[in-house]
C-alpha cells in the first residue's frame, strides 16, 4: 500500500557540540539522505525540518537541520523517528519500499485465485531481502529475488510471484 510518509531513519545521538545529529539510516545507503530538503519529525508530516546538511558518516548520517544549534536541542530530539515524503522519495523503477510492500498481498504469477499470503515482515540478511508471508497463521519465508517475482503493485496491494517447490509448506505437502 503506497503511503505518504515513510520513514527515513531514527536520530541516535549527537555529534559535537552545534546540534548536528546521529542518524541510523533505514535505506540501502546513507548517501540518500542526500536526496531530501525537507524531513518531518512525525508520521504525520505535521512537523517539517529544512535539512541544512547530510553526511555520511561509517554506517551513520550526520544531520544538521534548521533550528537545532546546540548540543541540548539536539540530545531533545534522541530516538526521535524521521520521515519523508513519498512524492519526494526517488526511488528507481521496478523498485519498492519495505513499509510499502509489508502488507501486500502474494499471489501467483499464473493463477491470480491463489494467494499465498500477505508481506508480514521483511528481513535482510545480505544476499537479499527475505519476506515473511503469513497465511491462516503459520509463517512462509520467501526470498525476493529477481526471478521469483513477476511484478508488485503497492497502489494494488499485491505481489505476484512464481514461487519454487518447498517455499510454501501446502505447496510442497501437495506433491
Amino acid at each position: 500500500m503506497k503511503l505518504k510518509f515513510l520513514e527515513l531513519g531514527k536520530i541516535v545521538g549527537t555529534h559535537g557540540v552545534r546540534g548536528e545529529l546521529r542518524v541510523d539510516p533505514w535505506a540501502d545507503s546513507a548517501d540518500y539522505f542526500s536526496n531530501f530538503s525537507t524531513v518531518y519529525l512525525s508520521a504525520d508530516g505535521e512537523k517539517p525540518c529544512h535539512v541544512v546538511r547530510a553526511r555520511p558518516h561509517k554506517n551513520l548520517v550526520l544531520l544538521t537541520l534548521e533550528g537545532v544549534g546546540t548540543v541540548e536541542e539536539a540530545e531533545a530530539l534522541r530516538g526521535t523517528v524521521l520521515y519523508v515524503d513519498r512524492d519526494e522519495a526517488p526511488l528507481p523503477e521496478g523498485r519498492a519500499f519495505v513499509a510499502e510492500l509489508i502488507g501486500c498481498t502474494v499471489q501467483d504469477a499464473e493463477d491470480p485465485d491463489k494467494v499465498y499470503g500477505v508481506i508480514a515482515d521483511i528481513y535482510n540478511r545480505g544476499a537479499s531481502d527475505i519476506w515473511a508471508v503469513r497465511k491462516d497463521g503459520r509463517e512462509y519465508l520467501m526470498p525476493a529475488v529477481p526471478d521469483l517475482i513477476a511484478s508488485s503493485d503497492v497502489e494494488a496491494g499485491v505481489v505476484r510471484v512464481r514461487p519454487i517447490p518447498g517455499i510454501f509448506d501446502d505447496q510442497a505437502e501437495e506433491l
